[in-house]
């Protein structure tokens, strides 16, 4: 049985580790949030079981791309529906335009594939990790806001094709493969220009 002192001190060194933690979260950059948001391992998700969604399980793997892909692009939607306003130099706002525009038609296309094929109608949601990505890019503004733009649609469309990456051997439905692949040479192209303006 253990001691009045031996009880304060277990107390006194359970209340550090508890600090300690907490203090490790709040000194925790923007880098390692964006990154978290980057590494979520996006096409390992079951999304019938995301927060606020009750779909049914997809009935086959170009099922669950189109709505996975549906809610990816929904993210990028969001954070460039953002971007358009509050990017500083016009090649930024313009860049932002053009991503928006085009996930959006994508995006489109994808929620009435999986209507006409699937009898399946879905709302696209924007993904936990997405979330935190756009909400650590409104912390910023000015060039700090254009440089972080680009650096967050390369991570969001690293993850993107990894996603692709990950459905393409298991895709049956000609469409949807080639839809996927036509996305994948998209945002790796995107990716590199991206990576140009950012270090230019």
């Amino acid at each position: 049985m253990s001691t009045p002192s031996q009880t304060v001190l277990s107390l006194l060194a359970a209340a550090l580790v508890v600090a300690a933690c907490a203090d490790g979260r709040e000194s925790a950059s923007d880098d390692s949030v964006a990154g978290s948001a980057a590494d979520t391992g996006m096409a390992g998700m079951d999304h019938s079981r995301m927060p606020g969604t009750n779909r049914a399980p997809a009935k086959d793997a170009d099922h669950e791309f189109l709505r996975m892909m549906s809610d990816h692009h929904e993210g990028m939607i969001v954070m460039m529906g953002a971007a358009m306003e509050r990017a500083t130099s016009a090649t930024a706002k313009a860049d932002a335009r053009k991503l928006h525009d085009k996930q959006r038609q994508e995006r489109d296309s994808m929620v009435a594939l999986i209507r006409t094929v699937y009898n399946d109608s879905i709302t696209p949601m924007v993904m936990p990790g997405a979330k935190a990505m756009n909400d650590s890019l409104q912390q910023k503004t000015g060039a700090a806001y254009d440089r972080d733009m680009y650096r967050h649609v390369i991570m969001h469309h690293q993850e993107g094709v990894r996603m692709v990456d990950d459905f393409l051997p298991r895709l049956q439905r000609a469409e949807v493969r080639q839809m996927a692949e036509k996305m994948r040479a998209d945002q790796q192209r995107e990716i590199e220009e991206f990576q140009r303006k950012q270090t230019g």
